[in-house]
């Protein structure tokens, strides 16, 4: 079906915001194989760049995986739209879109660790509460695949991390030099699934914003509806180029300022995270964070060799972050929601 113009303008929306994902996040993975040397910091961005453009147009629109897009629509009860105006689902969606973009240059420009998932899924939510009412919310679905996950998520890549840190290092305490260097060469494969894993996830949070744009604009069946090839492309050209964009100033932060890894802590760290957030894609449709994901095998990495060694006070201040993102971003969701319908619907 084709986009109408209230459509059209959440996609460019959607796209800025994808942008925003492939600059904020998108260095995560190639940043721990970077901080140790082990690949060029422009190859590095290349690979991850052509894979972050590649993937999710095999995996979501060849293979059809968009489970995290459908969860992202799902947060709100498909009841709850049965009867919407275009013009009321374009206000809802355009607020979770303000909202999700403001607070997210608040956090550029004053320096604070942001999560990107959260910021979008929580504007989401609360210009839902405006929109359609507490009871429009699926809380269960909010609760355990968004809230509980903030907790959880890091929970599961610091043990993760941790147990796959002690596995290599007892496999290699006795390789010689040789057998070490190779650990460079697997990091490439490393970049190579990590990008794929991150790309896919936050793809798909675009995804489910136009998806919801479709079915309340535009009328279309959302359990059944299937994403057209120039979507997916649009959205992961544009989370390709905020990589390029946005690529070296993130590497130095994650790959050295929470502990600082040697090759074998760096490619633990990197499978790690892959293992978590293909998980989280591909079996429970859960929209993780990138930075949390990334940022939390780094410290079971660091816990597992030297816990002294892991930058715990910027850790807190990451951990803070990721707790607050949430419910502020619902926050200004309801706020420009409560705006935008005081002056566009009487």
């Amino acid at each position: 079906m084709n986009m109408n113009a209230y459509v059209i303008v959440i996609f460019i929306f959607a796209i800025a915001y994808t942008f925003y994902m492939g600059f904020s996040d998108g260095a995560n993975a190639v940043a721990t194989c970077v901080a140790t040397r082990a690949i060029k910091p422009h190859y590095a961005l290349i690979i991850a760049g052509v894979v972050k453009f590649v993937a999710p147009i095999i995996i979501c629109y060849l293979m059809g995986s968009t489970h995290v897009a459908h969860t992202v629509r799902e947060l709100i009860h498909s009841s709850a739209y049965v009867d919407i105006t275009p013009k009321a689902g374009f206000i809802f969606l355009l607020s979770t879109m303000l909202a999700a973009l403001i607070w997210s240059l608040i956090c550029v420009f004053t320096s604070l660790p942001n999560s990107t998932s959260h910021t979008l899924l929580g504007g989401l939510v609360g210009a839902g509460l405006v929109s359609f009412g507490f009871g429009g919310i699926d809380w269960s679905a909010v609760g355990i695949k968004v809230i509980l996950m903030v907790f959880l998520t890091p929970m599961i890549c610091i043990a993760v991390g941790f147990i796959m840190d002690k596995l290599f290092i007892a496999l290699c305490r006795r390789m010689d030099r040789r057998v070490k260097k190779a650990f460079k060469i697997v990091q490439v494969f490393n970049v190579t699934l990590l990008s794929t894993s991150i790309s896919i996830n936050n793809v798909q949070k675009s995804m489910g914003v136009y998806l919801l744009a479709m079915g309340m604009c535009c009328g279309v069946d959302m359990a059944t509806y299937t994403f057209d090839f120039w979507t997916v492309a649009v959205l992961s050209f544009f989370i390709m180029l905020g990589l390029i964009l946005g690529g070296y100033r993130l590497i130095y932060t994650v790959g050295k300022r929470i502990y600082s890894m040697g090759t074998i802590q760096s490619v633990t760290a990197q499978l790690s995270t892959a293992a978590v957030s293909l998980t989280c894609s591909f079996v429970g449709g859960i929209p993780v964070s990138t930075g949390q994901v990334v940022s939390s095998s780094i410290i079971g990495v660091g816990i597992s060799e030297r816990i002294s060694g892991v930058h715990w006070t910027r850790v807190k201040k990451i951990f803070m972050n990721w707790i607050l993102t949430f419910p502020i971003a619902m926050a200004v969701g309801a706020i420009i929601c409560l705006v935008l319908k005081a002056i566009f619907i009487r």
